[in-house]
């Protein structure tokens, strides 16, 4: 059923969220013809589709009933598209990917982790040409997922992965977290900050401690209580919160780039980073889609 419904469904709902945010608008020369929520649209669903701007834009003159619910004349010029990537505000992207995730009912538990985005820069050419080894680069995806929705509640970019621990609080800040209950991570976001904030939060970290620390609490009691609680029985402390459920986010990141794809097209770091949000946007409408029909 998901299936059947998506064209329908996807772009409804990516226009109804672009409707309500507040997208920069431009101040000189002549009205645009192309209004900036129908151009994000439509930029997500070129992602889905794994199409060049160029083709996606070719296939676009064929889909009328497509154009006619983002209400737009024709199909716009690729170039066109492609300027629009440098006009959307990473935080619109990030609020859309809130928006989408507050479909389904408030995150009790979430798991937090990152992963990166390789960029296409041809390395293996230069490598074979020059003779000379060239190390990839990537983009870092930092993101809070609900492990009962497997839906992206929070979502952050940074131009190369690591950093982890200081990532988490403005994660956790960039979500509704009124009824959260459990906080998973891997041993990089175990620290004495991060510990005391979920706890602030009314929930519990589930973060599983590093070897050789000292456990001291140094102010930060909970902390203290978390290592001492798991170096008296660690697999019994896995067993009882569940640990396994970590790497439910860890799927989520799969599953993301077998569908959209692991490499990003993009030359520009600012282009970059808004591919990247694109597609944690039309996965979180591809979950907002199941659940819709799934559960009418």
């Amino acid at each position: 059923m998901a299936v059947i419904h998506h064209y329908d469904f996807v772009p409804a709902l990516l226009m109804s969220i672009c409707n309500i945010l507040p997208l920069p608008k431009s101040r000189t020369g002549r009205p645009p013809t192309y209004p900036l929520s129908s151009l994000v649209v439509l930029l997500a669903l070129m992602i889905h589709s794994g199409m060049t701007y160029r083709k996606f834009c070719a296939h676009l003159h064929r889909d009328e009933q497509l154009l006619l619910q983002l209400d737009i004349p024709r199909a716009p010029h690729y170039s066109t598209l492609n300027r629009a990537m440098d006009r959307v505000p990473p935080e619109v992207l990030q609020r859309m990917v809130r928006l989408i995730a507050s479909t389904q009912p408030p995150p009790r538990r979430v798991a937090a982790d990152s992963t990166g985005m390789s960029h296409s820069t041809g390395g293996e050419w230069f490598s074979v040409r020059c003779q000379e080894a060239r190390r990839r680069r990537f983009t870092g995806l930092h993101a809070v997922v609900d492990v009962d929705t497997l839906m992206v509640t929070s979502v952050k970019v940074r131009d190369r992965p690591g950093g982890d621990a200081r990532m988490l609080i403005p994660l956790l800040k960039g979500m509704w977290a009124d009824e959260l209950e459990v906080v998973y991570g891997d041993k990089a976001y175990l620290s004495r900050i991060n510990v005391t904030h979920i706890h602030s939060l009314g929930a519990r970290a589930v973060i599983e401690p590093k070897r050789g620390l000292t456990g001291k609490a140094r102010g930060h009691r909970e902390y203290a209580r978390l290592v001492k609680e798991y170096r008296r029985d660690p697999d019994g402390w896995k067993e009882k919160y569940e640990y396994g459920k970590r790497s439910l986010v860890e799927c989520v990141f799969g599953a993301m780039k077998v569908k959209f794809g692991g490499t990003l097209r993009s030359r520009l770091d600012n282009r970059r980073v808004a591919e990247t949000l694109l597609k944690v946007v039309i996965y979180n409408a591809e979950r907002a889609n199941y659940f819709s029909w799934s559960n009418p």
